[in-house]
């Protein structure tokens, strides 16, 4: 989980959610199973786009009035056309919880591939697995810098944590060597 606090606030929905993004805001949505009801957020754009960013933690605690909730982000919703973010959406989690997750991969050793003139073409950012929040990690690392050239990486070939279940087929090619 990321160390850093992010802090969000709530959102009066009485005010246009383009003055809100025109402050430097981004509206969005809290929900969770066990949060009574969903409630109506604004994050600052430059912590969003810090998450956004953020390819080694899939939880952020995020501080609401004083109190930290531990978030996983849901989803944005892009503006392609005006290259902005209109909205956020983000799962409320308890130590326990069961939820389906897109993990994101990284990679070490691309500079020993780099250093043998080969490239590595990733077909896959994130692999969808499901199981507790205590367990799912926050990442997959993968070690790539003993491949040659012509390998291929499949989803079957990452190592799950024991009570992590793999939703994404096995046969997917995550990235390959060239």
């Amino acid at each position: 989980m990321s160390q850093k606090v992010f802090k969000i606030m709530p959102r009066d929905s009485k005010h246009s959610l383009v003055s809100l993004r025109g402050k430097g805001f981004i509206p969005g949505i809290m929900y969770g199973q066990s949060l009574k009801e969903s409630i109506a957020i604004q994050i600052p754009l430059t912590s969003l786009q810090a998450i956004i960013n953020d390819s080694t933690n899939m939880m952020f605690p995020l501080e609401l009035e004083g109190q930290v909730y531990n978030c996983v982000l849901r989803e944005f919703q892009p503006d392609h056309l005006h290259s902005q973010i209109l909205h956020v959406d983000f799962q409320f989690v308890k130590p326990g919880e069961y939820i389906k997750m897109n993990v994101p991969m990284n990679y070490e050793g691309v500079e020993l591939l780099s250093s043998k003139k080969y490239i590595l073409e990733k077909a896959l950012s994130r692999i969808l697995v499901k199981g507790s929040v205590d367990v799912l990690p926050e990442s997959f690392m993968l070690n790539v810098g003993s491949l040659d050239r012509g390998a291929k990486i499949f989803v079957r070939d990452i190592e799950l944590p024991q009570g992590v279940e793999l939703l994404t087929n096995p046969e997917t090619i995550i990235a390959t060597v060239q």
